[in-house]
């Protein structure tokens, strides 16, 4: 089997990290972590496409539906 066919964690993983981080903060904190997310995805967004065959259960984590350098 090629390796490539192995995910590994990546850019998803670690936004879904940050999500469950954010529940868990104070109100003061998950704003100020809220705003730094805020620029990274708009960056994130502005570097990648769509990824045409993503699955549904990424419709509610839209970082999960961009394409990345394989």
């Amino acid at each position: 089997m090629d390796a490539s066919a192995f995910d590994s964690p990546g850019v998803g993983d670690a936004r879904d990290d940050l999500e469950q981080a954010m529940l868990h903060l104070p109100p003061g904190a998950r704003r100020d972590l809220g705003r730094l997310i805020t620029r990274i995805d708009e960056e994130f967004e502005r570097r990648t496409l769509p990824e045409p065959n993503y699955n549904e259960w990424a419709a509610t984590r839209w970082w999960w539906t961009r394409m990345r350098e394989r």
